[in-house]
């Protein structure tokens, strides 16, 4: 009997894999938990324990961070009733698409013009616009305000070369809710456009081709081809920039400090008032297990959404 067929003789008389070969039939039986079960005991520690512990934690009376009568729904009444919450809302709403209806049309509209520059000019383009969605969140907020709000900065200096001496956007409203949906479309504008810019490089070009040789033009091969192969990285991009923009925290807290007088403060920044200003941790909670299952639905949509298109 040679080295090898011993090897494979076990115990009883009956032919026996190699170890490696019974490891590797073990693990593929398997639904790979075993490679997954400590990425999901991480986040059970990090986010699904606490956010348990939290909704717990909004259905009792907070008194000195300690939860203390059981009062069910009574938060969550009490927040919802609050005649302050409505136009928190509805500002988070106006703030929200405003920021991504902007950032998808001037991400696609990027995509469209970078794809078309070949060679380091178009590298050096798509460093450039990307740079404001790497850097630090808080480092790119006050980086902003520098330049745009600050007496000192470059915003202020152009607008008075084209006349307006008494800009001053923190001080009215409106402006103020316009200073604050730019920072996010500067911030976000990048990540669109890599995402819009990947699914253009996935486009054949003979589709394109084609419908030249048909008679096409630019627009129509842009609204017939473009258009509909980018669905599915337009419709990604929406929910992660929605998802963004209603949890953006950075942004009124640092550029517009949620003034004046609560005209930029969002639900992200109530949340922070709420909690670390007026020590209300009770409403506090309500709101951010009711953010924390808005995000949750929002999550749900884009998985189906990812399974549907993949």
């Amino acid at each position: 009997m040679t080295a090898s067929t011993s090897d494979q003789v076990s115990r009883g008389g009956v032919s026996a894999a190699p170890w490696h070969a019974k490891r590797s039939r073990r693990f593929a039986g398997s639904p790979g938990i075993g490679f997954v079960s400590p990425a999901m005991l991480l986040i059970a520690l990090v986010l699904i324990a606490p956010s348990i512990y939290g909704a717990w934690f909004s259905l009792h009376r907070i008194r000195f961070l300690a939860a203390t009568d059981f009062i069910w729904f009574g938060n969550y009444t009490f927040l919802f009733s609050d005649p302050h919450f409505l136009p928190v809302v509805l500002r988070t709403v106006v703030f929200t698409v405003a920021s991504v209806m902007l950032t998808m049309v001037l991400g696609l509209a990027l995509a469209v013009w970078v794809n078309r520059i070949k060679g380091t000019l178009g590298l050096v383009l798509q460093i450039v616009i990307i740079l404001p969605w790497i850097i630090s969140h808080v480092v790119g907020a006050l980086l902003y305000k520098w330049v745009v709000v600050n007496d000192l900065g470059l915003g202020r200096y152009i607008m008075e070369q084209l006349g307006q001496f008494g800009y001053d956007p923190l001080s009215d409203p409106v402006q103020a809710m316009i200073i604050l949906i730019i920072y996010s479309v500067w911030r976000h504008l990048g990540f669109v456009m890599l995402l819009m810019l990947s699914g253009l490089k996935s486009i054949p070009a003979d589709l394109y081709e084609a419908a030249h040789v048909d008679g096409a033009n630019a627009w129509q091969r842009f609204v017939r081809i473009t258009l509909p192969l980018l669905r599915t990285p337009m419709l990604i991009a929406v929910v992660i920039e929605t998802v963004a923009n209603i949890n953006n925290i950075e942004g009124p807290l640092v550029v517009t400090g949620g003034g004046p007088a609560g005209s930029t403060n969002v639900l992200a920044h109530d949340l922070y008032v709420r909690a670390f200003v007026s020590y209300d941790y009770s409403t506090a909670l309500a709101l951010g297990i009711s953010m924390f299952i808005f995000n949750i639905v929002l999550a749900i949509s884009y998985v189906k959404l990812v399974n549907r298109n993949g």
